[in-house]
């Protein structure tokens, strides 16, 4: 007999199979939904929970179908965001993807592409993507600069930039 984690794991397990066999029999209750970028209903959530948090962290996004590669064309650049996380809305940024390391923190605008399939649940499974013996330097950045006194005044751009804006891609 296994420890407490254990069972509950399996327990876990043999339920998500029941539900996914559930899912297969239904067949046409599927249908209903509203079409996923992805094709799986819980990329579907997941995207549509970074970007709810996105928005809570006064970030803006918007949905693009260009080629990543057209994006690095633009001036001001567009930074490519490695993965993004649905719980938080926070996008991580590596050195290798950056022309310089302050290019996110000194612009007032900050525009960071993201393909939709690189959504992670939460932040423990983004820990998990990092490989710290690949990367140099790395940031998870969640909407623009704030900050607030104690009087509760909230200001953007006070250390960084005064707006993000995701493109989703």
């Amino acid at each position: 007999m296994g420890n407490s984690k254990d069972n509950i794991l399996q327990s876990i397990r043999e339920h998500k199979v029941k539900i996914e066999n559930v899912r297969h029999c239904e067949g046409e209750a599927q249908s209903n939904l509203p079409p996923d970028p992805l094709g799986g209903e819980a990329s579907y959530e997941l995207t549509n929970q970074f970007k709810q948090s996105l928005i809570t962290a006064g970030a803006n996004f918007i949905e693009v179908k260009k080629d990543s590669k057209e994006l690095k064309q633009t001036d001001p650049p567009i930074l490519h965001g490695n993965f993004g996380v649905a719980e938080n809305g926070a996008i991580w940024l590596e050195d290798k993807d950056l022309s310089n390391r302050l290019s996110p923190f000194i612009v007032e605008r900050l525009t960071v592409s993201l393909d939709i399939r690189e959504i992670v649940p939460t932040m423990q499974d983004a820990y998990r993507r990092i490989d710290l013996k690949q990367t140099g330097f790395g940031v998870f950045i969640s909407g623009p600069s704030k900050t607030a006194d104690i009087e509760q005044s909230l200001v953007y751009g006070a250390h960084g930039a005064k707006e993000m804006t995701v493109m989703l891609n």
